[in-house]
C-alpha cells in the first residue's frame, strides 16, 4: 500500500477527521489550491479532539497549509493534502472555476453538435428556457430539438391547418406543440428567429399571426371577432352570412375559421367602421346600425384580420376604449399597425374626466403607462397618471352615440 493510501486508510478509520476532511475539500475546491482555513466552531467535542490530538495542541481554526506541514511531521511525511485528499474521497480534486469551465465546455459541444446539424438551435440558445431544459435533461432537450426541426421542414405549409392536428402527423401526439411544452416552445422561438417580422411573444395575438403566418392556427373556432353592419366577400362572391345580419342589423361572432376565408371586407354603409373595446358598448351602440368591430377586451387573430381588411378596403377605423393603462396600450397598438387609417376616437383629457374616473390603479397597472408612447395618448397618459384613477367607456356612451349619430 503507498503511503498517500495508508494515511487516508488511517484517516478514515478516525471519525473524528471526516468533518474536517469534508470543509478541507470544500476550501480548495473554492479557492483551487491548498490553502485558507477551516472554523471548528461548529465541529463537535470528539471532533475537535481529534484534531488537537494530530496537532498537538487545542486550535480554534486549521489552515490548509498548516495541516499538510504537520502532515509532514508523521509517518506519512512526503504525502502532499491534495494527494491526501483525493485519497480520502476516492476521486480527483476538481476546482469550482475548473469545474464550472469543464461543464461550459460540455455545454459548448452539446449546443455546437446540434447547431451544426439544426442551425436554427444558435438563435434559441441564449433563450433562459433552453438553458434550463439542458441543466434539467438535455436527452429531453435534444429530443425536442429534432422534433421542432421535423416540423420546421413542413413548413410553411400549403394550407392553413390547425396546430393540434399538425402535432399528430408530426409527433403522433395533438398536444406535443402546446405553447406550455418545451417542443411548442421551441417552435415558436424557432418561428420568431427565422420568420420576418417584429414578434411580440408576450402578446397572445402575436403569436398566433407568427403561427398563422406559416399556416398553423392555434385555435379557429373559439377565435372569433364580433361584428356588425360589415359586408364581406370570399373568392366565390359575397359571404351570404355577413350579408344576411347586415340586412337584419344583428351582430356576428365569426370565428377565424371563417374570417380566413375572405378576400375583401367594408363598411356595409358609409366609410367608417367604429372599434370599441367592450361588448355592452358595442351592443348599445348596435342600435344606431352602424358598422361595428367589439375588440372584446384584447386584440385577437380574427379581429385583426378582419380590420386588416377592412383597413385595405380604405375604411376608416374610429378606436374607442377605456381609460386605463390596457385601453391606451390596446390603442396604441391600433396605431402602430394601422397608421393614419385609425382615429383615437374619444380619448382626449376632456373626455376622461367626463368618464368621471374613480376606480384606483394599482402601481403596477400605473407602471405599464410608461410603455405608452404615442404622442396624441401622451396628454391623457400624463392625467391618468397624475389622478391614478381609472375610467370606462361605458361612463360616455352617450357622447359615442351623438358621435356616430352626428
Amino acid at each position: 500500500m503507498s503511503t498517500a493510501k495508508e494515511a487516508a486508510a488511517f484517516f478514515r478509520s478516525e471519525p473524528g477527521f471526516r468533518r474536517l476532511f469534508i470543509e478541507m475539500k470544500h476550501k480548495y475546491e473554492s479557492l483551487g489550491r491548498v490553502g485558507g482555513a477551516v472554523s471548528l466552531e461548529a465541529f463537535t467535542d470528539e471532533e475537535r479532539e481529534a484534531v488537537a490530538a494530530f496537532f498537538g495542541k487545542d486550535v480554534s481554526r486549521v489552515s490548509l497549509i498548516a495541516f499538510e506541514k504537520q502532515l509532514g511531521q508523521t509517518r506519512f511525511a512526503g504525502v502532499g493534502l491534495v494527494e491526501l485528499l483525493e485519497q480520502y474521497f476516492g476521486a480527483p480534486l476538481v476546482s469550482n472555476k475548473e469545474r464550472r469551465q469543464a461543464e461550459e465546455e460540455e455545454r459548448d459541444r452539446f449546443f455546437a453538435r446540434l447547431t451544426e446539424e439544426h442551425h436554427w438551435v444558435e438563435s434559441v440558445r441564449p433563450q433562459r428556457f433552453v438553458q434550463t431544459a439542458y441543466e434539467t435533461d438535455r436527452r429531453s432537450l435534444e429530443e425536442a430539438i429534432r422534433l421542432v426541426s421535423a416540423a420546421l421542414g413542413r413548413l410553411p405549409l400549403p394550407s392553413y391547418m390547425r396546430l393540434p392536428l399538425f402535432a399528430q402527423q408530426v409527433a403522433g401526439d395533438p398536444h406535443a406543440f402546446d405553447l406550455s411544452t418545451l417542443p411548442g416552445r421551441l417552435l415558436l422561438s424557432a418561428l420568431q428567429a427565422t420568420v420576418p417580422g417584429d414578434w411580440d411573444m408576450a402578446s397572445v395575438e402575436s403569436v398566433n399571426e407568427l403561427l398563422q403566418s406559416v399556416g398553423l392556427l392555434r385555435e379557429d373556432i373559439l377565435n372569433f371577432v364580433t361584428c356588425a353592419n360589415i359586408l364581406a366577400e370570399t373568392k366565390d362572391g359575397p359571404h351570404p352570412v355577413f350579408s344576411a345580419a347586415w340586412e337584419a342589423n344583428t351582430a356576428l361572432n365569426m370565428p377565424l375559421r371563417d374570417v380566413l376565408s375572405l378576400v375583401r371586407a367594408r363598411p356595409a354603409h358609409g366609410g367608417t367602421v367604429y372599434i370599441v373595446e367592450n361588448a355592452g358598448v358595442f351592443s348599445t351602440l348596435l342600435d344606431t346600425r352602424a358598422p361595428l368591430v367589439s375588440t372584446n377586451g384584447q386584440m385577437n387573430l380574427a379581429t385583426m384580420k378582419l380590420l386588416d381588411l377592412l383597413a385595405s378596403s380604405g375604411a376608416k377605423l374610429y378606436y374607442s376604449g377605456d381609460f386605463d393603462p390596457e385601453g391606451l396600450a390596446m390603442a396604441e397598438r391600433l396605431q402602430e399597425r394601422y397608421g393614419q387609417a385609425v382615429t383615437l376616437w374619444r380619448f382626449s383629457v376632456e373626455d376622461y374626466r367626463a368618464a368621471n374616473p374613480v376606480v384606483d390603479l394599482t402601481p403596477e397597472r400605473l407602471a405599464k403607462l410608461a410603455s405608452v408612447t404615442s404622442t396624441p395618448l401622451q396628454p391623457l397618459k400624463e392625467e391618468m397618471a397624475e389622478t391614478k384613477k381609472a375610467g370606462y367607456q361605458e361612463a360616455i356612451i352617450g357622447r359615442l352615440t351623438e358621435d356616430i349619430n352626428g
